[in-house]
């Protein structure tokens, strides 16, 4: 497992599940130590008690300290998290000790995969058979479902028992919302791509990004340098101010903090993206080779990415620069940062929309993300495809449903154009 690696899927345990799921030897075991502990006790308190206690009042207390102790040994096991990374699989206490069990993949033989009505309980079950009696088990959240774990695990190369599924290499955090239903074997023509040559000016050069990030960060970037001076200013001054005067300060920190967050939301990052859009416009002006007219007024200005990258925390787009939907010729042309190309509108194998859920599989909470998704044959016969966001300039609030809009309304441009 890697350092910064990010679990393929998580969850956490049921309450108690560790505790309900305990055999009679291991409950034996606890209560002989509790016991033995509050024998201790007793006996200690017969031997050196300096007030007068009845032997009732010194048997309670010691029952009572042995109940804690019987308490504190099961303290880390009200709850795990389970988390499935590349290569093991990683439990861990929620509270209490700071305990953790690595399995990894290559000790397990298979893994079984229960569900609810199969074992009577209300939560699945997972075993990790690793040649030991009974398997390493843990409980499955109702928030998961099976079918997605199965996948995962098959997808990482593990053997998965699960009855009633049949294993898919699809991601679940990705799912067809509007498709123009093309037939692939009907496509004629493929995608021309070539490089952008050296002597031509990048759209969005290493300095332009630097420019955006200042443009959509400087208020957060403020706030937090002074965050910084005044937490070292109270420091120094400690002795003098008074908790009111601290209170106000460390307040009003707190509100311009959540202001910039608020900045960069709603207003920073389109900002941002009209600057970097209207240099993009100047320097295609500058490029020789350039296959359209920069000051064309129906270019729309799209981000590309690979698969790959739509479920990640940042995506970073390969590509992004001015794309003409050419109703006459009925083609796509795509003057961009690195490439261009010219896609004949009857070369297109795919054009649908897909939703992404950035957050770990089979979870449906987390930032939703929509990709106008277009794929062609290149002329050597292998699969080109990418999924396109347009680059919104429009100050304000940018919730799932306008981005889905904007998707549609560029995959609508597609569709009357073919």
């Amino acid at each position: 497992m890697g350092l910064f690696e990010s679990a393929k899927i998580s969850w956490s345990e049921p309450l108690f599940f560790l505790i309900r799921i305990r055999k009679s030897a291991g409950w034996r075991n606890r209560f002989l130590i509790a016991f033995a502990a509050a024998a201790v006790i007793f006996l200690a308190m017969i031997a050196f008690q300096s007030d007068q206690r009845t032997p009732l009042e010194s048997i309670a207390i010691s029952l009572a300290a042995g109940a804690v102790i019987l308490l504190l040994m099961d303290y880390g096991n009200l709850q795990r998290e389970v988390a499935i990374y590349e290569d093991s699989v990683v439990v861990t206490s929620t509270m209490g000790r700071n305990w953790f069990t690595t399995i990894k993949f290559e000790n397990v033989a298979s893994i079984n995969l229960i569900r609810p009505e199969e074992w009577e309980r209300p939560y699945g079950c997972m075993i990790l058979n690793t040649g030991a009696e009974d398997g390493f088990m843990v409980a499955v959240s109702n928030k998961v479902a099976l079918e997605t774990l199965a996948n995962i695990l098959h997808r990482l190369e593990q053997f998965v028992q699960l009855s009633d599924w049949e294993p898919s290499d699809a991601d679940t955090r990705v799912q067809v919302k509007d498709d123009l239903q093309l037939d692939p074997e009907a496509a004629v023509g493929a995608i021309e791509t070539k490089p952008v040559e050296e002597y031509e000016p990048k759209l969005n050069s290493g300095f332009d990004m630097a420019v955006q990030l200042v443009i959509a960060l400087w208020p957060l970037l403020l706030v937090l340098g002074g965050s910084i001076w005044l937490g070292i200013d109270i420091y120094r001054n400690r002795d003098e101010l008074s908790g009111l005067n601290i209170g106000l300060r460390v307040g009003g920190a707190v509100v311009l903090l959540v202001m910039s967050f608020i900045y960069l939301m709603r207003v920073g990052q389109f900002m941002a993206a009209a600057y970097g859009v209207a240099v993009a416009r100047k320097k295609m002006r500058l490029r020789p080779e350039a296959i359209f007219d920069a000051s064309e007024e129906d270019l729309v200005t799209v981000e590309l990415f690979d698969r790959e990258s739509w479920t990640k925390v940042t995506a970073m787009a390969k590509d992004f620069g001015f794309l003409k939907i050419d109703r006459n010729k009925k083609q796509l042309r795509f003057e961009g940062n690195k490439n261009r190309w010219t896609l004949p509108l009857s070369a297109l194998k795919t054009c649908r929309i897909e939703e992404s859920i950035v957050t770990s599989e089979g979870s449906q909470e987390g930032e939703r993300r929509y990709y106008v998704v277009l794929s062609a044959d290149q002329p050597d016969g292998e699969l080109w495809e990418y999924g396109f966001i347009y680059t919104r300039t429009e100050i304000g609030k940018d919730e799932y449903e306008m981005r889905h809009q904007r998707a549609q309304l560029f995959m609508t441009q597609l569709a009357e154009a073919m």
